[in-house]
Parts: C-alpha cells; sequence; structure tokens
C-alpha cells in the first residue's frame, strides 16, 4: 500500500519512518515548503517530496487542527483511496466531504520524532470513522508497532480531554505538589525526585491492583480533621484549593466505590474539602 503524509512534521515523520519500516511504500511527503518537504523525506528515507496535496491509498493529514478542513478539500486522492487525520479531539466529519475518511490519534509525545519512532511499539492509536476507513487505519496501526483503540467519532472531545487529564495534567498536578512542598519548605530540586517516586509507586499499584483499590490517603480513610486543615491552609491559592475541591470530590466518588466510606460520610468529606465547618460524622481511623 502507499502511503502519502500531508503536513510532514513531527507527527507526519514519525509515522512516515515507522510505515517505511514496515513495508508500505511512501509516496507523495507534502510539506508548505519544498525544503521541508524535502527535509522529512530525507529523514523518512523515502518519498515524493513536494508541496501539493496529492494523497495515495492511505493519506494521513498530520496538518494543525485548524487547517484540516481546507486541506481536505483540497486533496486529490486516488478512486478508493482513504484519507484520515492525526487530530485528537475532531471526528472524520472533519474531513468531508471525503470518503472513506478517518482519524488515528497516536497516544503518544512526538517532541522527537527519532526518540518517538524508536518507543512506538505497543502505542494505542485512538482510531474512528467510516467503517472502510477503520478497517484500514486499524491495520495500519498494527503494522507500524501500534495498538488499535476504537471511539466514537462524535464523542471525540471526550476522548481527548481524557487525555490530557492523563497526561498534561499529570505535569500540571506535580506542579501543584512542588509549590505546596515549597510552601512547606522544601526546595524544588530536592522535591521533584521525592514526588515523582511518590507518583511512579501510585501508577505501579494502579496497574498491579486497579482504581479504586489503590486509592489510599485521608478521603480513603475518613479523615476529616486533616481534610479541614488542609482546606484552611490552601484557602490563600485559589487556583490550588479549586483543584483540591474538584479531585477531592472525584477521589470521594472512588472511595464510594472501594466501599471504604458510607454515603453519609461522603456529605461530610465534601464540606470539609470546602472548607465548612466540621460534622458530627467522627473519622475512621
Amino acid at each position: 500500500m502507499e502511503l502519502s503524509i500531508i503536513g510532514a512534521g513531527r507527527t507526519g515523520r514519525t509515522l512516515g519512518l515507522l510505515a517505511r519500516r514496515a513495508g508500505f511504500t511512501i509516496g507523495p511527503v507534502v510539506c508548505r515548503t519544498a525544503a521541508h518537504a524535502r527535509e522529512a523525506a530525507s529523514f523518512i528515507g523515502a518519498g515524493r517530496p513536494g508541496t501539493e496535496p496529492l494523497g495515495a491509498e492511505l493519506t494521513i493529514l498530520a496538518v494543525p487542527d485548524g487547517e484540516i478542513p481546507a486541506v481536505a478539500r483540497s486533496l486529490r486522492l486516488p478512486r478508493g483511496g482513504v484519507a484520515a487525520h492525526t487530530c485528537g479531539s475532531l471526528g472524520a466529519d472533519a474531513l468531508r466531504p471525503l470518503r472513506p475518511a478517518g482519524a488515528i490519534h497516536p497516544l503518544r509525545s512526538f517532541a522527537d520524532p527519532a526518540t518517538a519512532a524508536e518507543g512506538f511499539a505497543g502505542t494505542a492509536c485512538a482510531i474512528d470513522g467510516d467503517p472502510a476507513a477503520v478497517r484500514v487505519l486499524e491495520a495500519f496501526a498494527r503494522a507500524i508497532g501500534g495498538s488499535p483503540l476504537k471511539v466514537r467519532s462524535d464523542r471525540k472531545e471526550m476522548y481527548h480531554a481524557g487525555a490530557v487529564f492523563a497526561s498534561n495534567y499529570v505535569v500540571a498536578v506535580l506542579e501543584a505538589a512542588l509549590r505546596l512542598f515549597q510552601e512547606a519548605g522544601v526546595p524544588r530540586e530536592r522535591a521533584t525526585p521525592v514526588l515523582l517516586q511518590l507518583a511512579r509507586g501510585t501508577l505501579d499499584n494502579v496497574a498491579a491492583v486497579g482504581i479504586p483499590e489503590a486509592l489510599t490517603g485521608p478521603i480513603e480513610r475518613g479523615d476529616l480533621a486533616t481534610l479541614r486543615r488542609q482546606a484552611r491552609a490552601l484557602s490563600r491559592d485559589l487556583r490550588l484549593r479549586g483543584a483540591n475541591l474538584a479531585l477531592g470530590g472525584i477521589a470521594i466518588e472512588v472511595a464510594r466505590a472501594k466501599g471504604s466510606l458510607r454515603r453519609s460520610q461522603a456529605a461530610s468529606l465534601e464540606a470539609a474539602l470546602s472548607g465548612r465547618g466540621p460534622k458530627k460524622e467522627t473519622s475512621r481511623r
């Protein structure tokens, strides 16, 4: 099968390199400038560099999200060719009127294409679109070492938000933890390895026993006094207070699913997270 790459930036180059290694014929490698197209084809090790949006049996549009509809309208595809974009928050409809059309979104950072290609094996690839496109994209994902993950085209924004929570917001949560350690007098350079060790242990627990069983801490044990003290301490920073309240609310739901809390305790814990006065419910140690 011949593959065309429209927008051969970091994602396009990575997928092109993986496809060449998997035995695909690399056709048009398209960028805004001829020089960038030549650089991309050189990195991939094959392909016909150019600036015209020419498709092939499988055409991957790895262009910025806002440019997908315009590029799709100008794309010249062979009869029966499948087009797919790599946006995580848009479904196949972004490529209309093209059919069959789909989307493939690898759950991996492409900051460095060479590094991404070397570590790609086993990467989940979210796929949606027309049935014919989905079949081709699932086969493509497997061929380059990925693992197909079917998602609903009309719920792509929910899928992508979930990926953001599991990746980008992990960085944000660790930054919040670092700020709190610094407030407690722990230098940032000392706090970073300590918190990373804690986070890795938590992820290991999730991998070993799953959610909700991996949940521990003051919410899981119903420790109202600790939650009230933390709420008071966080009251000076509205962002941290809001994050604590939102994430704590989800943790309460997880603790309920684990069976650690009674329904009456959940209301008391929510009040404690918000900094409201003590309830009659006692903590379970």
